[in-house]
């Protein structure tokens, strides 16, 4: 049976709802961009409009443990669900531990459930490039909502404003967060706050959060509530599940959610393109052994860095110049 053929019938199956379909078609979208090209075109016409979620906060806030109590209450609801869960890359071995499956583990047999853990691989923006294929499946597939966790609060934790439509900051007493958050520019993202394991005394933290709330206007006309959560006891979930739909329905009244969705599709093909220009390039550049040269140039400091790339990138200026 030839790859088209296996394709073919993966996704006759995963149409089928079948999650050994999905998990495979997953695999062959993240690891090889030409499968996932052919996957993408397969399936153009099969669109749930599922409604992406996006979680960020620094590592010890409790996301996966947040996560794991929202996804059975969405479930208890009748609603199926995606989880991807996005870990660090380690940049020894280029693995990664890909642990929130073992934290998730209450979760992870229910049949409106599937979770995809995935590594970062190098991504500076918080998310795997195969993060947006994975969305996108589970979207095919018919999921309700994608929730999407990211590797932890940063300033380059900006890439899930391109992809969720209600993007949720988890903070936690103690940690220095509100501080954090701040410097990183992640308030301004952010449309719902959770200060979780609030039994460790979140009082202070929502007069800090709340005091920065104001310090800014934000353009959409959305201010973002504060639920104190201890996501643990399943405290304060129904509560952060109202909020979610709130801004849901903000978004889809005022006309941003359209507007977002052609954002994040015009993004992704400038990603898109970026990528396979960058592919093309660099083995073209390889194979004529001039990164090596330029290396030499620039220890023997016969040639600066800068004029070593530009060197190199030369032609493929001149041609694109050529086209316009």
């Amino acid at each position: 049976m030839n790859q088209a053929d296996n394709i073919d019938t993966l996704i006759s199956h995963f149409l089928e709802h079948d999650k050994k379909a999905l998990a495979r078609l997953i695999t062959l979208a993240e690891n090889d961009p030409e499968i996932a090209r052919i996957i993408s075109s397969k399936l153009r016409n099969h669109s749930h409009n599922s409604y992406i979620l996006g979680l960020t906060g620094s590592p010890g806030t409790g996301k996966s443990t947040l996560i794991n109590k929202l996804v059975e209450f969405l479930s208890d609801k009748g609603f199926k669900i995606g989880v991807i869960s996005v870990d660090p890359t380690s940049p020894y071995g280029e693995g990664a531990f890909l642990g929130d499956r073992v934290r998730m583990r209450e979760i992870i047999l229910e049949p409106n459930v599937f979770i995809r853990s995935v590594a970062s691989r190098g991504s500076l923006g918080g998310l795997s490039k195969a993060v947006f294929d994975i969305a996108k499946l589970y979207d095919a597939y018919g999921m309700d909502y994608i929730i999407v966790e990211t590797v932890g609060a940063g300033q380059s934790e900006i890439d899930i404003y391109n992809l969720a439509y209600t993007i949720i900051l988890v903070t936690v007493p103690g940690l220095g967060d509100s501080v954090q958050v701040q410097k990183a520019g992640i308030l301004e993202i952010a449309d719902i706050l959770v200060i979780n394991k609030s039994d460790l005394g979140g009082d202070f933290l929502k007069i800090n959060l709340n005091m920065m709330l104001e310090s800014y206007t934000r353009e959409r006309g959305w201010r973002p509530p504060i639920i104190r959560t201890i996501a643990k006891e399943g405290e304060g979930i129904t509560e952060l599940f109202q909020a979610i739909q709130d801004h849901r329905e903000h978004v889809e009244r005022s006309g941003q959610l359209n507007e977002m969705k052609r954002t994040h599709i015009q993004k992704r093909i400038q990603v898109l393109i970026e990528s396979l220009l960058f592919k093309q390039i660099i083995q073209k550049i390889s194979m004529t052994n001039e990164i090596n040269k330029a290396t030499e140039n620039v220890l023997s400091e016969s040639q600066d860095i800068y004029s070593a790339v530009y060197e190199i990138l030369k032609p493929f200026f001149d041609k694109i110049e050529k086209i316009q």
